[in-house]
């Protein structure tokens, strides 16, 4: 797994989602990372929604900044362009995606 792989988007929803069940925080604390998510979304004749989290570690220190952004057409029966990215602002690639190994391995066990 890389950062900014399909690999890594998936298992990055999956921490999403068991973390934040109801996706109804904008902050939360988990392992350690310190989470922050802001949305912006515009819904008219073309839609679209730019979701950016900031994930930032203290001991090993690292930050790291998610994007998700969605546009849909008129119908919005489905998305017409779905795309994510990655930037890691400070600290280690492999210090960051040691972390999210922890948390795949913890939600393998549940």
């Amino acid at each position: 797994m890389q950062l900014g792989n399909r690999a890594f988007f998936n298992l990055f929803a999956r921490v999403v989602a068991a973390t934040n069940r109801n996706r109804d925080c904008d902050e939360w604390q988990i392992d350690g990372v310190h989470w922050q998510r802001e949305r912006l979304a515009q819904w008219a004749a073309t839609s679209f929604q730019v979701e950016v989290h900031r994930l930032a570690h203290t001991r090993p220190a690292w930050t790291l900044l998610f994007v998700r952004e969605t546009w849909w057409a008129s119908n919005r029966s489905r998305a017409i362009r779905d795309g994510c990215w990655t930037h890691l602002e400070a600290g280690s690639r492999r210090d960051v995606l040691k972390w999210f190994q922890a948390r795949e391995a913890e939600l393998a066990d549940t």
